[in-house]
């Protein structure tokens, strides 16, 4: 998995177009908005008439891949899959049904007031588990999402905060969940961002303790691709892992 990651990455840079006109969804000149902080979601929608793939190389072979589309202002609608075992060896494990995304902006962000969107997403994310039908991480569920940016001397920072409730854990485990984070640009093609999970639905399976603390690091490669490289659990709550759970995200825009 560590070397086919760091094939992955070479192979992106090498396809890079040599003519960098703008700035996928990172960085101070970015073309688009981000959609996530690190796992959960911003109020940031794609624009009417584009679409994106992405994709995430997770631990223990793990890959997820989306697609979703903008075919309205302000609404986005996608579908994902994806599982653990896939990059390796060992026999894949593949989740049960493909994970549904339906985002609708509310509200527009004004001076005064942060953006809003409601969504649903049934996505978890990490290592899949067959016998409890779920990913390591629970999806966001049903959502609602707040999003607000500043400009300082140092470039822009963007704030976000939601509410959540998953359905993927058993009725039993599931509650009202909460999360924020920010992001900040570095220049024009560069962001980093952090992420509290506090994962309030679930139970002691996965985790010793409740809470996620997430890291993120953005490039944007060129107007339509966006690299991520993101390290979760900086607490340390994942029982099946040691150290930090590292994945590799690519992210492609373009119009349709």
């Amino acid at each position: 998995m560590k070397n086919f990651t760091i094939y992955y990455i070479l192979l992106i840079i090498a396809i890079i177009p040599t003519t960098l006109l703008s700035n996928g969804s990172a960085g101070e000149e970015a073309t688009y908005e981000s959609r996530r902080i690190v796992d959960m979601p911003t109020a940031g929608v794609i624009p009417k008439g584009t679409f994106e793939v992405n994709a995430f190389l997770m631990q223990s072979g793990g890959l997820m891949t989306e697609f979703a589309a903008a075919p309205f202002d302000n609404f986005m609608l996608g579908v994902s899959f994806g599982g653990s075992n896939i990059i390796g060896v060992s026999t894949p494990s593949f989740q049960d049904f493909p994970g549904l995304h339906i985002k609708y902006r509310v509200l527009d962000e004004t001076k005064t007031f942060p953006a809003l969107a409601l969504g649903i997403n049934s996505q978890g994310l990490g290592i899949y588990n067959d016998s409890l039908e779920r990913y390591q991480t629970a999806s966001p569920g049903v959502y609602l999402s707040s999003s607000k940016s500043f400009k300082w001397p140092v470039g822009l920072v963007y704030v976000h905060a939601g509410i959540n409730y998953s359905l993927e854990p058993k009725p039993d485990h599931r509650s009202v969940n909460f999360y924020f984070g920010a992001e900040q640009t570095i220049y024009k093609r560069i962001s980093i961002g952090a992420e509290f999970n506090s994962n309030l639905e679930d139970n002691t399976y996965f985790m010793e303790n409740k809470g996620l603390l997430n890291f993120q690091a953005k490039w944007a490669a060129s107007e339509n691709l966006t690299v991520a490289i993101m390290f979760r659990d900086a607490f340390a709550n994942f029982r099946a892992s040691e150290s930090l759970v590292r994945f590799v995200g690519i992210e492609y825009i373009s119009k349709f």
